[in-house]
């Protein structure tokens, strides 16, 4: 059987953030994504106006109900989600996340996106749910620098400071691991990995570090499928960073990434 991943998280017909992302690059890596929409939108928010919404919260429980009722999730081996519509989805997704961890033993990945810039742009009740529900069920997380700090209720600093309280979450919460995007150190930007052995791998972006929208999602997806491959979470989270960082930097603004002209590289992971 192919390998899966099943993602939840938004999707946009313009652009590249959430499942508009993870699509290509887990079929890249020669998996078979399973996408769950929780927003469709016409494009992300960088472009402007909103046109589009959130899947009603019934829709998608009932979805994720009829995944784990009507097809075999034994291939699904790594389960991600993001970026949510309404606080009523994650009781849905918190259900899906028990009944295939009944049949399945797999990773949960949580991207919690809740905001960036030192704001949240989801509404309260979201963040408030995200981290009632779905954060204790999460074995690994991949926050931003601004969500790490939300999440773990401080301001944060720089690589020690990020290390300090992506240990305290991973203690607080039994993670596996905490990844944060974003981290900035001496002028420069970069991911850091801190495990549950309180061991920390720092990836620096190079000069070239800058932001762009779905960036995040990008690392999220690769590291899922990498894991999926079979490698180490260390080697995972190096090539992650890595490919990711340097779509990015070959991104010509902060709207869009440069995706379809990059999977060529992605491809090369899994060979």
């Amino acid at each position: 059987m192919m390998k899966q991943v099943l993602s939840i998280q938004s999707s946009v017909a313009a652009g590249f953030v959430g499942n508009t992302v993870a699509g290509p690059v887990l079929t890249a890596l020669g998996q078979h994504p399973l996408l769950v929409d929780t927003v469709m939108l016409a494009a992300h928010p960088g472009y402007g106006n909103r046109a589009g919404g959130a899947i009603p919260d019934d829709i998608l429980a009932s979805v994720l109900d009829g995944i784990l009722s009507l097809t075999d999730t034994s291939g699904v081996t790594i389960v991600t989600s993001g970026y949510l519509g309404s606080a009523g989805q994650v009781a849905g997704i918190a259900a899906f996340v028990d009944g295939w961890r009944d049949a399945t033993s797999g990773t949960y990945i949580l991207d919690p996106v809740l905001g960036d810039g030192g704001r949240l742009y989801v509404a309260q009740e979201i963040a408030d749910a995200m981290m009632a529900e779905l954060l204790p069920r999460a074995d690994i997380i991949t926050p931003n620098h601004y969500e790490l700090s939300y999440l773990s209720g401080r301001d944060v600093g720089g690589q020690d400071d990020s290390a300090h309280a992506a240990g305290e979450l991973i203690d607080l919460y039994g993670l596996k691991a905490v990844i944060t995007t974003g981290v900035v150190e001496d002028g420069h930007t970069g991911d850091l990995l801190v495990t549950a052995d309180s061991a920390a791998n720092w990836q620096a972006a190079g000069d070239a570090g800058k932001n762009v929208a779905g960036g995040g999602d990008l690392l999220t997806a690769l590291l899922a499928g990498l894991l999926n491959l079979g490698y180490p979470l260390s080697d995972a989270f190096e090539a992650a960073s890595h490919t990711a960082q340097s779509v990015i930097a070959a991104s010509p603004d902060g709207r869009d990434l440069s995706l379809l002209e990059s999977l060529e590289t992605v491809r090369a992971l899994a060979r």
